[in-house]
């Protein structure tokens, strides 16, 4: 007997999909008759498991996954809200998700669970690592606590939060880098290709060259043949900064410099903090104990200052600390945010004020950036101007002293 996958609707017009057992593809939409419902499509399956992996020709693309993973999970919650079991959720979902990562991780899982593995460890098995920390932390303080659902939720609201928030920060610096780019180009051709052009001419004169002109020929000329040493030089500055980066006190110090820096130190000190503050809070609200949420939260900061303070929080927690006190001892944390936690403490709603929180950094760091790219903009724009204005005044200097020449 054969493996088919199917999807069909019953009598009252909903559309399901499964697995049925059958000798041939005809045999198989037949016994749906017989079950009482009209084949919509019939397929051939490897296994009740393997339906997404065989028709999957792409593989666990973790881009791919990243990308379905928040209507993944909505699609998961959506089905355990209705009453649909575990199982059958993942089936539906393999099923939806077929030929794409997710839906043969969702087979994955199903075999997994099928074989008396949790849900959480189900998913930390997944092909393709589509799952991270906290998605899986989360599912399982929802299991533990009968709150699947609530703890669903929180996982796809935190996931939707920082994408939406990564979006738009991408989106704002995308003019910004395009417009820097464009112009650092455009000054390098004229500088390599155009201004050369009339060295010869100038030299073929005789005419003494204003100093203008004179400092940007010379600046021609180094480039265009030390470019290539230039490239490499940079090339192995960089190297040799990523190598120094990897060194653990090296990465602590930059990444605590970069908190003070002016200007953008107080957008990315909000950007750590809302980001942290909303994962504890997350966390908290799935029904995650507070110790294990520090040491999931700490992972969601980029920053390794910060990441050590929080250990070093959750340290002080464990021996009896209060959480705005050891936040303040231990990290960057802003005092507003400090003095928040604490309310939240005191009135025993640190889960809301720590969300509260997020909201509040998150929309400090999204001013913050805004104002930055105010300047920013202006500033690339009266640069690049006042150079490109500089190259064409030297040559236009010495085009007017070549007129002065007698004939």
């Amino acid at each position: 007997m054969a493996v088919f996958g199917y999807r069909a609707s019953d009598r009252e017009g909903r559309v399901s999909e499964g697995m049925v057992e059958a000798a041939e593809e005809r045999g198989a939409a037949e016994r749906l008759r017989e079950m009482g419902f009209l084949p919509i499509r019939v397929w051939p399956a490897a296994s009740p498991a393997g339906k997404a992996a065989a028709a999957s020709p792409r593989g666990f693309g973790r881009r791919g996954a990243k990308k379905d993973l928040v209507p993944f999970l909505q699609g998961l919650r959506t089905l355990l809200v209705a009453g649909v079991p575990v199982d059958r959720s993942l089936e539906m979902l393999a099923g939806l998700f077929r030929g794409k990562p997710m839906g043969a991780a969702a087979a994955e899982i199903l075999r997994e669970v099928r074989a008396g593995s949790s849900l959480a460890e189900a998913m930390k098995k997944a092909p393709g690592a589509p799952f991270d920390r906290f998605t899986v932390q989360m599912v399982n303080a929802g299991a533990s606590t009968g709150r699947m659902e609530e703890a669903l939720e929180q996982v796809c609201l935190f996931l939707q939060r920082s994408r939406d928030f990564r979006s738009n920060l991408v989106g704002s610096l995308l003019y910004p880098s395009i417009l820097l780019g464009a112009s650092f180009l455009s000054v390098i051709l004229l500088l390599v290709y155009v201004v050369p052009r009339f060295v010869a001419v100038f030299a073929a004169s005789r005419v003494p060259l204003p100093m203008p002109t004179q400092a940007l020929l010379s600046a021609s000329t180094f480039l265009k043949e030390q470019g290539m040493y230039l490239l490499l030089a940079a090339v192995f500055v960089y190297l040799l900064a990523s190598a120094a980066l990897r060194r653990p006190e090296v990465r602590r110090d930059w990444d605590r410099a970069k908190l003070r820096w002016p200007g953008v130190g107080g957008v990315l000190s909000a950007m750590e903090t809302s980001r942290v503050m909303r994962s504890l809070s997350s966390l908290l609200s799935g029904g995650v104990p507070i110790l294990s949420a520090f040491v999931i939260a700490r992972e969601v900061s980029g920053n390794t200052a910060i990441r050590e303070g929080m250990e070093a929080a959750r340290l002080q927690v464990q021996g009896g600390a209060k959480v705005a006190r050891a936040l303040g001892e231990t990290t960057p944390v802003p005092e507003l945010a400090l003095q928040m936690i604490a309310v939240g403490e005191e009135t025993g709603r640190l889960e809301e004020m720590l969300s509260s929180v997020a909201d509040t950094y998150e929309e400090t760091a999204r001013r913050g950036l805004q104002r930055f790219l105010v300047l920013l903009e202006p500033a690339v724009i009266l640069g690049m101007g006042l150079l490109v204005g500089f190259i064409v005044f030297s040559m236009f200097l010495a085009i007017f002293k070549l007129n002065e020449v007698p004939f």
